[in-house]
């Protein structure tokens, strides 16, 4: 049965697709991953050779070995989409606190205008009060579009990010291409300029690495505050924003799908627009971690309150999953879309075909979530 949950009206055409899949390099390249097979291959041929002429040929295994290996993991890279490029590489390992955050060739957010055509992009620390709990050494990933001016009377609306989990904010700074894809958006005339924030709700405590953007009942993180009282306000101080939530979006993917579904409808005063890309209908085991009792859980799991919350019919929510999948959660979320709708909901579900649950599938759905976001915003 296909659901009557309409998709997004959204065309980019087939020259902005190639445009915004540049960017890669020789660690996400099918041909690094064949060249390397054929290395393996030919390696293999020589200490073989060598063996039968009684001659030395360990080194000629191990280095197949290594070629087979390396082929693997760059044939791997290509399919999931995590690890474009080298820079990205050093972005997600500064994720994981084993290398000092990279500045991105974009530039940094600095109050001065990028430069022409490109976006700017950060590390920031945001301090948050010792009772929420939450690490001190995260870090908040800030994209600022060409042109900005923080002195100017333009007020840009905001886009914030979740990673999944594992993981860290540099995902969608790295995985997710943002930089990249914004300022080809931007050129196009697709999406006006905007702020993107890529926040790090990873936390504390119980389920550290799996948060779900909660509210720990168990002694871990607040996050859900975190995200609320100190992060938009943070963000709202010290850039260029539209303060008001028909210009704030909330996106995620993966857990940080669910957070941006689930925070979304909790706070339709804060999120105008809600983009959850391949969520989680529920928050998991991460939840049952966060939360004290299972009553606590229900309240975050969107199959079961999406039947009987308030709906916002002002609220803009795009839900993107993979065609045709029969997961149980993906079904899940297909029901809790429909029923969001049948409540009155603005809500569009796309069915991206060809991609399963990788950062593929965030990288190449991001942009046509933001050109549909784009399109519900105020002019104004």
């Amino acid at each position: 049965m296909h659901s009557a949950v309409p998709g997004p009206d959204v065309t980019i055409g087939r020259s902005l697709l190639r445009e915004l899949a540049r960017g890669g390099d020789l660690i996400s390249s099918g041909w690094t991953a064949a060249a390397l097979g054929a290395l393996a291959v030919a390696l293999i041929v020589v200490a073989v050779l060598r063996r039968r002429r009684r001659r030395r040929s360990w080194p000629w295994g191990w280095g197949a070995g290594l070629a087979t290996v390396l082929a693997l993991a760059v044939t791997a890279n290509a399919v999931a989409g995590y690890i474009p490029n080298v820079q990205s590489l050093q972005t997600t390992l500064s994720g994981w606190g084993l290398a000092p955050a990279p500045r991105l060739s974009h530039g940094t957010a600095k109050p001065v205008p990028a430069g022409p055509g490109q976006g700017a992009a950060q590390a920031f620390s945001v301090p948050a009060p010792d009772s929420l709990a939450m690490p001190t050494d995260a870090v908040t990933w800030v994209y600022t579009p060409p042109g900005y001016d923080p002195a100017g009377s333009t007020r840009y609306p905001v886009v914030y990010l979740v990673h999944g989990s594992p993981g860290a904010s540099g995902d969608w700074f790295a995985a997710g291409d943002v930089p990249h894809a914004m300022d080809v958006l931007i050129k196009a005339g697709l999406v006006r300029p905007m702020i993107v924030v890529s926040a790090d709700v990873n936390g504390t405590g119980p389920s550290d690495r799996d948060t779900e953007c909660l509210d720990s009942t168990t002694g871990g993180s607040k996050v859900e505050t975190f995200l609320t009282t100190v992060l938009v306000p943070w963000v709202d101080a010290r850039f260029a924003t539209a303060t008001d939530s028909a210009h704030r979006v909330l996106g995620g993917f993966s857990s940080g799908g669910f957070c941006a579904l689930d925070q979304g409808l909790r706070h339709p005063d804060l999120w105008g627009t809600v983009l959850a890309l391949d969520p989680y209908p529920s928050p998991g085991s991460g939840g049952t971690a966060m939360l004290a009792t299972h009553a606590q859980w229900l309240t975050h799991d969107v199959s079961t309150y999406a039947a009987t919350m308030t709906v916002d019919p002002n609220q803009h929510v795009f839900i993107g999953v993979p065609a045709g999948s029969q997961m149980p959660a993906v079904k899940a979320v297909r029901a809790a879309a429909q029923t969001l709708l049948d409540r009155g909901g603005d809500v569009v579900l796309d069915e991206v075909v060809g991609v399963g649950h990788t950062w593929t599938m965030a990288r190449f759905t991001l942009p046509y979530a933001l050109v549909w976001a784009n399109g519900r915003m105020p002019t104004g």
